[in-house]
């Protein structure tokens, strides 16, 4: 009968079910003329309409008639062919919710596993017993999906210790509060590593209890690794800034008084003093000098560790070089008399490309060194072929020996470690910070070299490197020492005309030297002495000198602001501007042209340096 229903019936049914939950009729008593002619048609004499529902929704029906007689539907056959109706709508309901949900299951399932983390569904008891995983559960802990379903392991025990507080105690404020949790801990693997989890959850509530949690686990080990990583390197460059800083600031404030104090000796020195009292003057200016060289090592052992330390390679003459290497040691070496022997072999070429303040900073270390362990005997610097590279390039070898003291086989590779010597009794007899060797080395790798050393105690050492250089036969002409003026040596005066000259400095030792110098070389200067530079920028407002010298650290205003005020004044822009330093960190000269000065000379102040830095700059402006 159902596929003789026609719409018009259908529609004629819903339209009397709007009131009631089914319809029952007598055929001869419908009004509708359409629908009892059709339900005549089929001989039916009773008709009764119950409703198949889905989901509330009304979506077929069960149909009962009688085509004997006019039948009267009790309401007990109502009400059981009702039930009757209401299993069918059920059975429908529950075959179309399990597909629903086995659809739901494996789209879940099919998620979870490819989502790039692990996927869990927890029962809130005290372990957190997991309910469901999926297979990425044993990437991140080592361990089985099945160990965790069957409860034979629980993924909070796995938690790191020192974490494990914290997770439950924020995890179960966060609940509480029927909210999200983030948690970030490390958790302890089947192989005993740490790994590192970001945890996502989410609290399921039944009647406003919490019953369930679902979350994921994601392994962030890579990335806190990374984090830590670039921590640590910026932890280590912010502890290289400060250290670097703190030696720089350290040497600028010892090398301030040194600059007055090898300043004025050289001015005593070169004056009519008794031979006792030079004597004395050579003393405390070597000393001082030592001092300097000290000084110096250290803060090039901060520049090398920072990074800041650059090579600056020229073409030299390598005899000439070796040969003032020689003549700074000779008075150590004469004072214990020593003999210092410099040899050459023929074959070496006459000029090589290096940075030759470092090479001979490295010479000085050595012999350095010799003499001062070394109480009999010789010393030797020797130079060598090593090796030919090509028509432009070959390997030098440098060899330094000494009848000396000798280093115990325990300690020669003790002896390059920064700060240490062969032990204590060493620091105590012969002195020295023990950078030496240390900085040698690291300026030699900077060239590409190291240090190997050969010595048997008690019967002296070796020390040697091989540099790979350019080289050459032919002199290189420098087209630079042709804008210099040369000066004489029998007068050392830049000029005698009447020249006005600010300087600025707030140390009145160094204010005292550097008025007395500048007075020797300008003897008819107007010399204006100014503290700081603020009282630098009032005076020039006042009146355009013709040079300053400009000290950098300095109380109110520093010399680079002031510098950088005086050339907002009009006409002052060419003011030649000098610094004077004890600063002398990489690129501090590139630092102070930044800031507007011409030129740069570093403390201690040397004398011919001055000449011929004012002999460029005094007639320019």
């Amino acid at each position: 009968m159902l596929q003789n229903i026609t719409p018009d019936l259908l529609s004629y049914v819903f339209e009397k079910m709007a009131t009631k939950f089914y319809y029952v009729a007598k055929v001869r008593k419908i009004k509708d003329p359409t629908t009892k002619a059709f339900l005549e048609n089929l001989g039916t004499k009773s008709i009764l309409f119950l409703p198949i529902t889905i989901k509330n929704k009304m979506s077929g029906f069960l149909v009962f008639d009688d085509t004997s007689f006019e039948r009267e539907w009790t309401v007990d056959e109502i009400t059981i062919l009702q039930s009757l109706a209401n299993n069918i709508s059920s059975a429908f309901e529950r075959n179309i919710n399990e597909a629903i949900i086995k659809e739901s299951e494996e789209k879940f399932r099919l998620l979870a596993s490819n989502i790039p983390g692990t996927v869990h569904l927890s029962k809130y008891d005290e372990k957190w017993s997991k309910i469901y995983l999926n297979d990425e559960i044993e990437k991140l802990t080592g361990y089985s999906k099945e160990d965790f379903l069957l409860n034979k392991i629980f993924y909070i025990d796995l938690v790191h210790p020192d974490d494990l507080k914290i997770v439950k105690t924020k995890a179960d404020d966060l609940f509480k509060d029927k909210q999200k949790i983030h948690l970030v801990y490390r958790i302890i693997n089947k192989n005993g590593h740490y790994v590192w989890v970001e945890e996502f959850g989410e609290p399921i509530f039944k009647e406003d209890t919490i019953e369930y949690i679902v979350g994921i686990f994601i392994d962030i080990t890579q990335r806190m690794e990374a984090e830590e990583a670039i921590k640590a390197k910026n932890y280590a460059e912010a502890a290289n800034r400060a250290k670097s800083e703190f030696l720089a600031n350290m040497s600028h404030e010892i090398r301030t008084p040194l600059n007055g104090i090898i300043g004025f000796t050289e001015l005593l020195m070169n004056s009519n003093l008794e031979d006792i009292q030079k004597k004395y003057m050579d003393t405390i200016n070597q000393s001082a000098n030592s001092l300097m060289e000290v000084i110096n090592n250290i803060l090039d052992f901060s520049k090398i560790e920072s990074g800041k330390l650059e090579l600056n390679i020229e073409k030299v003459d390598l005899a000439e070089i070796t040969n003032q290497v020689v003549d700074l040691i000779k008075y150590e070496a004469d004072h214990k008399n020593l003999t210092i022997n410099l040899n050459i072999d023929s074959n070496v070429p006459k000029y090589i490309e290096v940075d030759y303040i470092r090479l001979k900073q490295v010479l000085v270390n050595l012999l350095s060194n010799a003499v001062k362990f070394t109480e009999v005997g010789t010393i030797n610097l020797a130079i060598s072929l090593f090796q030919v590279i090509d028509d432009s390039k070959i390997q030098l070898k440098f060899l330094v020996t000494d009848t000396g003291i000798g280093i115990k086989k325990k300690n020669q590779l003790r002896i390059f470690e920064a700060f240490s010597q062969a032990d204590n009794s060493t620091t105590k007899k012969f002195g020295g910070t023990g950078l030496g060797l240390s900085i040698s080395n690291q300026l030699l790798s900077l060239m590409n070299s190291q240090l190997e050393l050969g010595s048997e105690f008690g019967k002296g050492s070796e020390f040697s490197f091989v540099l790979e250089v350019t080289y050459s036969d032919h002199h290189a002409i420098d087209k630079s020492k042709e804008d210099v003026v040369k000066i004489s040596d029998s007068d050392r005066i830049v000029t005698n005309d009447q020249k006005t000259i600010f300087i600025v400095e707030d140390n009145k030792i160094n204010m005292l030297l550097a008025r007395t110098l500048v007075m020797q070389i300008v003897p008819n200067a107007k010399i204006f002495e100014l503290q700081n530079g603020k009282d630098a920028l009032e005076k020039t407002k006042e009146q355009l000198p013709d040079l300053i010298l400009m000290d950098i650290q300095m109380p109110i205003m520093n010399g680079y602001d002031s510098t950088l005020e005086i050339r907002k004044i009009p006409k002052a822009e060419k003011i030649p501007i000098i610094a004077l330093t004890a600063g002398t960190i990489v690129g501090e000269k590139e630092k102070c042209i930044e800031h507007g000065m011409n030129d740069y000379i570093p403390k201690p102040i040397d004398k011919e340096l001055l000449i011929k830095i004012m002999s460029q700059w005094i007639n320019k402006n």
